[in-house]
């Protein structure tokens, strides 16, 4: 027996010793570097683009060619950019003017031996930020301004498409110009709302800005925002078990009418979702065929303006589990009259990253934290019970089973009664 373990140990430890020989090996292997400059690129071509341009070559034959170096003068002075080996073009960004301007090419071998330069002229097309200005439409709405806008060069992995936009207020007794909000964007359409203003006439003045300080003009207007107020939640109760469900089609796996959804369990009522605490949650049973619906009273009827929703943070996640992905807002004055609900909101939450469900940017977890606002339709009448009817959450996107949870649930707009 003592012969056996001591021939193991040996032939283990002659394994052990040949890997770590082998691993050495691969480890310290390097690429042979000859210290000659590269030749440099040919047959150069120019496609100007919105800021900048897009330059396309052909690769010089060598072997130890690492990447294509562009060197040029932007607002804050002599910049570089890089392009591997492996692709033939460089695109060139952040131009705040349409001058013809002089770029130098380098090819940088491994060594870092740049080859003799090559000179190209490129004429950049307008900026974004001027083309995203000019798009600019502000209209009022409750409690602010709506700010629309449309940005072409957004998207395909373009920075040069992503935008600031600054919106300042004009302070009469300073003066000057005060900013007020500042919203960032990437999106080829976006729109924003700037909330928190009385219902007054306000002098205001909106800029785009970008990464490289390039700036737009500013757009001036004079707007009178429309009135609406936060609606306190002590007179809201919970009307489920108390009126009919009103159908507006079957259930799409069943064929069965729409239920209600009711408490996973007295820790979680529906009460959590307007106690004013973002840190607790209502919670749903599992199991019902989706959609649910889940309605309440205001105790109070409202021209509803806007919401907002606190999503639950699942082991610090949002954007998972049984948090709202697609939802309907439901109004009515009669909720005896299953007939007489009408659809006042419908939202499909996006993520602000895109990335799959259980994984998060940054962005998504401070979206999350602060919450989510949302309109209701322009159109919608005052109304006292609101219904939630619950579609899918993002554990089961358009799943036929599933539950809902949410922290807390805010409303603003017009009380017509007390």
């Amino acid at each position: 027996m003592k012969f056996n373990y001591l021939s193991a140990f040996f032939l283990l430890s002659v394994i052990l010793v040949a890997g770590s020989i082998s691993c050495s090996e691969d480890t310290f292997y390097t690429v042979e570097e000859d210290g000659v400059p590269p030749g440099q690129v040919h047959d150069v071509q120019v496609e100007n683009i919105a800021g900048g341009a897009k330059i396309s070559y052909a690769l010089p034959d060598d072997k130890d060619l690492l990447y294509i170096k562009a060197v040029y003068t932007l607002k804050q002075g002599t910049v570089e950019s890089k392009a591997s080996y492996l692709t033939n073009s460089i695109v060139l960004e952040g131009f705040g003017d349409e001058a013809e301007r002089e770029v130098t090419l380098y090819a940088v071998s491994r060594s870092a031996k740049m080859s003799a330069p090559v000179k190209v002229n490129i004429k950049p097309l307008q900026a974004p930020v001027f083309t995203v200005f000019r798009s600019l439409e502000l209209s009022e709405t409750f409690g602010g301004i709506l700010v629309n806008f449309q940005n072409p060069s957004a998207g395909a992995g373009r920075i040069n498409g992503n935008m600031v936009v600054g919106v300042l207020r004009w302070d009469e007794e300073l003066g000057e110009w005060i900013q007020i909000d500042t919203h960032y964007s990437g999106l080829p359409q976006d729109q924003f709302a700037v909330r928190g203003l009385e219902s007054k006439p306000y002098r205001l003045g909106i800029f785009i800005k970008d990464r490289w300080d390039n700036h737009s003009d500013t757009l001036k207007t004079e707007l009178v925002p429309i009135y609406e107020e936060e609606i306190g939640k002590t007179r809201w109760r919970d009307i489920r078990r108390q009126y009919a469900v009103p159908q507006v089609g079957v259930l799409p796996l069943s064929g069965n009418p729409m239920v209600e959804g009711e408490d996973y369990s007295g820790a979680y009522p529906i009460t959590n979702m307007w106690d004013g605490n973002v840190g607790n949650f209502f919670h749903t049973k599992s199991g019902f065929e989706l959609p649910i619906w889940i309605p309440f009273d205001l105790g109070a009827t409202v021209k509803l303006s806007r919401y907002k929703i606190w999503q639950r943070s699942v082991g610090g996640g949002y954007f998972s589990h049984g948090n709202p992905h697609e939802w309907e807002i439901w109004g009515t004055n009669t909720p005896q009259d299953s007939d007489s609900w009408v659809l006042i909101g419908h939202e499909i939450m996006e993520k602000p990253s895109g990335l799959p469900v259980g994984q998060n940017s940054a962005d998504d977890r401070s979206v999350g934290a602060a919450g989510q606002e949302y309109n209701f339709n322009i159109d919608a009448p005052a109304v006292r019970y609101l219904a939630w009817k619950h579609i899918d959450n993002w554990a089961s996107i358009r799943g036929e089973y599933g539950f809902l949870h949410i922290n807390e649930l805010s409303l603003w707009g017009q009380p017509s009664d007390n």
